[in-house]
């Protein structure tokens, strides 16, 4: 049976030493695509070994670090030391999934030429800072103390939350649930104090266009700064909604 080439004469009329030729490089284009498509181990030779590849990840995340996580320790997983992948005219790295500054994330590591692959590298990341902990059980609604609190070097990168490094951020503070001692506190288990109960009177002042009026008002609700709060004008018996300031007053915008 006769075959049709590109130039459009038949197989029959190749001669059998070109026959072999062109069988041959047949051959060797099948080959070469499962080389450059397969992530088997390959030569050191001309090939990018665990130690770069591991090198351009480390550089990688260093550079999305944010400030406050600029002095990680990165702990990588792989290569193996066997597995090599062929030279790399320029490697394009970026996370895989979410790039978690804080914990465990992965590199995807691809090169497109001139010989095509990808590889997965699991990354770690540890953090050994200062962070204050509870000095023992600590119980909701408890207004902390330094005796509460003590200060340990810890990993801080499976912690939740920001953590505290200095115990005079949370002197002073509401402990929002209990928790056991050595646990690290943080600031999203914290409430300011209320500075404004329910029952006493406070000065309540209208503020806008420049002007301020002042006046006192009966405290419906307590109130921490911040937040608003009822009171009742005690001139014109009106209850209004209010915000708590720093020094105990209550201010309404007009």
């Amino acid at each position: 049976m006769a075959y049709m080439t590109n130039a459009g004469t038949t197989m029959n009329n190749i001669h059998p030493a070109q026959h072999r030729k062109r069988s041959i490089w047949l051959s060797r284009g099948i080959v070469l695509l499962l080389f450059t498509c397969t992530a088997a181990p390959l030569s050191a030779v001309g090939a990018e070994t665990p130690e770069t590849i591991r090198a351009a990840v480390v550089r990688f995340v260093r550079n999305h670090l944010p400030a406050n996580a600029s002095t990680a320790e990165i702990h990588i997983s792989g290569p193996a030391p066997s597995l090599h992948f062929p030279t790399c005219a320029h490697l394009q790295l970026n996370f895989f999934g979410y790039g978690n500054p804080y914990g465990s994330q992965t590199v995807a590591v691809r090169c497109s030429s001139p010989s095509p692959w990808v590889l997965y590298v699991p990354v770690q990341l540890s953090m050994n800072q200062v962070v204050v902990v509870a000095a023992h059980p600590l119980s909701a609604g408890m207004v902390l103390s330094a005796a509460d609190l003590s200060v340990v070097k810890r990993d801080t990168t499976g912690i939740g939350g920001s953590t505290l490094s200095n115990p005079q951020q949370a002197i002073g503070q509401v402990l929002r649930f209990g928790t056991l001692a050595g646990q690290p506190v943080t600031t999203s288990m914290l409430n300011a104090p209320e500075i404004v109960h329910a029952g006493e009177q406070v000065t309540l002042y209208a503020e806008g266009d420049g002007i301020r009026i002042a006046t006192i008002a009966n405290a419906i609700e307590s109130g921490r700064p911040g937040q608003a709060i009822l009171v009742r004008n005690m001139q014109s018996g009106r209850v209004i909604r209010g915000t708590v300031t720093a020094n105990g007053t209550v201010m309404v915008p007009f």
